[in-house]
């Protein structure tokens, strides 16, 4: 008995000590946040004091890229969230599961705001109410499997309409790039990397287009911007081996 009642203790210290340590981290990066953002003009000119002229434009410039493209995607986010949330919401109150707008809110913010792995942990505690009130008759018999559904479909349908379209208009970013950097955000420091690769990737990206030269593309048809068809294609590649096999005149050739 005292063996079990040190187990649920140890338990409950456990998660209790979890708890307030994330509780303590997030405090911790929301006031450095709002020092950063209040003290904001006076440190950028303290690190600008310290560079060349020239070089501050450029810090500037990915400086305000970095502003725009953090907005960028907690505006996305919260877009996808409020689409994810709606679509729950309506498919908990056609079902006539209980609580479906908090469980919608927090299905939506859960899966939007934390990548790869949010999916899946927004999505499995309306499931789980769902299937706990169709099992004592709270519900329709089917909202589990509704829910399933949606959370399915729904996943489908973000992934390859809304949210490359979203994000590239708000962050200016590839899909693919945006994806990659969850990945690797998520591999480095878990789910708070994985929270802030997003921007990283921007304000990368938009430091390589400011400080890297550009160049004018070479014509062929593998970088063409718009898809050659099989027949066209045979043809330029014809077209550019008789050229390059012709012979200039006045060389001697036709003696």
């Amino acid at each position: 008995m005292i063996s079990s009642a040190t187990n649920v203790a140890g338990t409950v210290f456990g998660i209790a000590s979890s708890l307030i340590g994330g509780l303590f981290r997030w405090a911790t990066i929301g006031l450095f946040t709002f020092y950063f953002v209040a003290q904001g003009p006076q440190f950028r000119r303290a690190l600008l004091s310290r560079m060349r002229p020239e070089r501050q434009a450029r810090v500037l410039f990915v400086w305000e890229q970095a502003i725009q493209q953090t907005g960028g995607y907690f505006y996305s986010r919260l877009l996808l969230a409020v689409i994810n949330g709606s679509g729950m919401y309506l498919t908990l109150r056609l079902t006539n599961v209980p609580f479906a707008a908090p469980l919608a809110i927090f299905e939506g913010l859960v899966a939007e705001f934390i990548p790869i792995v949010g999916t899946y942990i927004g999505g499995a505690v309306p499931i789980l109410v769902a299937f706990l009130a169709a099992a004592t008759s709270l519900a329709s018999p089917a909202a589990g499997l509704w829910a399933v559904g949606y959370v399915l479909v729904y996943q489908q349908i973000e992934n390859y309409i809304l949210s490359p379209r979203i994000t590239a208009k708000t962050m200016s970013l590839h899909p693919a790039v945006a994806f990659a950097a969850a990945l690797i955000g998520g591999a480095l420091g878990g789910l708070f990397m994985a929270f802030l690769a997003l921007p990283v990737a921007g304000v990368i990206q938009a430091s390589v287009k400011e400080w890297s030269k550009s160049y004018d593309v070479v014509g062929d048809v593998l970088t063409a911007p718009k898809p050659v068809p099989v027949r066209e294609h045979l043809l330029m590649r014809v077209r550019s081996r008789f050229r390059s096999r012709t012979v200039p005149p006045g060389d001697g050739s036709d003696r």
